[in-house]
């Protein structure tokens, strides 16, 4: 059995003006969203194994940012492991996030926790770093590691969606643009694979492929809008910001959502 939270897309900043663009208009400081996020996690009435942040730490990769975002997130009881987004350094994220022990960061990577195995991608190396394409030794890399699993569970965590979802905004400018080679990886191990989760799109959606359920969580700051022939990224400001809760019993996978309350975390010490 395995319990996680799913976060995603804090947006961490010490910019006062970081809201400033027209999509992010009408939502609070991402600063005040994290410590509000921060707050409802410290609040549940359950246990967890671990939190998963799948990137966008931070709004950019700035050590102040960085510092920051420490301040807020070591507030967290749970082990932390956090992958880079677009907007991170992953190099940034290991020197000044990472204690080796309660918050990990991971970019192609393993790790195994209670029986399952977790693989992460870092797609930020790209040349596009909103829709990357991933190199041939880097797709290797994760089906070595994936091979490495046996017949053991797998969870496979990534900043980016890997399938096309009838999106236009979503499939040709924010998803991994040759991510079907890792979805027919999976789906050569479907049985094992109990699910596959991501962020980026500012979205609390999910969806299931070939038997493989991909689920993506609410930022934690701000949402975004996706239906049929949307070609451009915009506002939903009708879903709050997010998290998920992530339960893990034998061969099912249960996902709820948990949304913040719109005015949660106090103003002071926001930046």
């Amino acid at each position: 059995m395995l319990s996680f939270l799913h976060i995603s897309d804090t947006h961490i900043s010490v910019d006062p003006k970081i809201g400033s663009h027209e999509l992010f208009a009408a939502a609070p400081h991402p600063n005040r969203r994290a410590e509000a996020l921060v707050a409802a996690i410290r609040q549940l009435p359950f246990q967890i194994d671990f939190i998963l942040h799948t990137g966008d730490v931070c709004a950019d990769p700035l050590p102040e940012n960085y510092q920051r975002a420490l301040e807020i997130l070591r507030r967290l009881e749970q082990p932390l492991i956090l992958l880079p987004g677009n907007h991170d350094s992953l190099e940034l994220m290991r020197e000044i996030l990472s204690d080796g022990e309660r918050r990990r960061v991971m970019g192609d990577d393993h790790v195994a926790i209670k029986g399952y195995h977790l693989l992460t991608i870092d797609g930020t190396g790209a040349d596009n770093p909103l829709a990357p394409t991933l190199s041939d030794s880097q797709i290797k890399r994760f089906a070595a590691q994936a091979s490495r699993t046996q017949d053991e569970p797998m969870l496979v965590a990534a900043h980016y969606p890997f399938i096309r979802t009838g999106v236009p905004w979503i499939d040709d400018q924010s998803r991994v643009q040759n991510g079907e080679r890792i979805h027919d990886i999976l789906v050569r191990r479907r049985q094992q694979v109990a699910g596959v989760f991501f962020g980026h799109i500012h979205q609390a959606v999910s969806s299931v492929c070939d038997g493989i359920t991909y689920a993506c969580s609410p930022s934690a700051w701000s949402n975004f809008a996706g239906y049929p022939g949307l070609i451009s990224a915009e506002a939903d400001p009708g879903t709050p910001s997010g998290f998920n809760l992530v339960m893990i019993r034998e061969n099912r996978s249960f996902i709820r959502r948990f949304f913040l309350p719109p005015n949660a975390a106090p103003r002071e010490n926001m930046l």
